[in-house]
């Protein structure tokens, strides 16, 4: 059995055909106990976690098999609520999510602060998978907005969804997917081109704040064709920017 580290995922080789891939993010201080530091709806705190996790497997290429929610609140009733949001970040997918939805809870002691964790494994046939890749005079291209905090609940459709993300992964035009996290734009540009043995070259005008914080993944960078940008531009229903390009 090889196991690898690639980005932020974990690849676990199990046999000649298929390749077991883990995601993970957690979250704390937000939600709608006395000492959340950001108030939001446990539904809503479930729904944007388990999708930041699972648009790292979809990226990939990868298929959810198991999700797996470690809850540091009671089950009754801040953990149903955030199940019910894990259930509806899954929902665009059509998978059952009684047979792929585990986890645990704290029941021992009462919690005044919100706290989760949440991992997704999925799994790759390797003799149908190829790994998505940048390519060498392709754009860099955002999609949707980096957001974070309250500026999430505030959102007037700027945010990338799990519909808006498997809409791209369809796009043969487009090379490859990475979710930008809380480490920004910037970084996670770098991330694609270094994995990818390619430099890349920044736009002189760029309108995104490159450094901040993603929040729950809510853009993403994509390498693609040059000849088909101004026509995902013209018709995607969230933000597209031109920021550099791959060399």
């Amino acid at each position: 059995m090889k196991i690898s580290k690639f980005r932020d995922l974990t690849f676990v080789d199990i046999n000649q055909n298929q390749t077991i891939v883990i995601a993970c993010d957690s979250s704390g201080a937000i939600g709608n106990k006395e000492r959340d530091l950001v108030q939001v709806d446990p539904e809503l705190l479930g729904d944007l976690t388990a999708q930041v996790v699972l648009k790292e497997i979809l990226a990939i290429g990868a298929e959810p098999i198991t999700i797996v929610n470690t809850l540091s609140v009671e089950m009754n009733d801040t953990g149903e609520r955030i199940v019910r949001g894990i259930k509806k970040a899954i929902a665009p997918l059509g998978l059952s999510d009684a047979q792929i939805i585990t986890g645990s809870t704290e029941e021992n002691f009462p919690t005044c602060q919100t706290g989760m964790g949440i991992t997704i494994i999925g799994i790759i046939n390797k003799n149908s998978w190829n790994q998505p890749r940048a390519k060498s005079g392709s754009l860099a291209v955002v999609v949707g907005i980096p957001k974070v905090g309250y500026d999430v609940l505030e959102d007037k459709g700027e945010i990338l969804s799990i519909e808006h993300l498997i809409e791209l992964k369809n796009n043969r035009n487009i090379y490859e997917i990475l979710p930008v996290g809380s480490k920004g734009i910037l970084f996670e540009l770098n991330e694609m081109a270094r994995t990818n043995n390619l430099a890349f070259c920044l736009e002189d005008n760029i309108k995104l704040d490159l450094s901040k914080s993603a929040g729950p993944a809510t853009c993403a960078i994509i390498s693609i064709d040059e000849n088909e940008y101004e026509k995902l531009r013209k018709i995607f229903p969230i933000p597209v920017n031109r920021i550099g390009r791959f060399i």
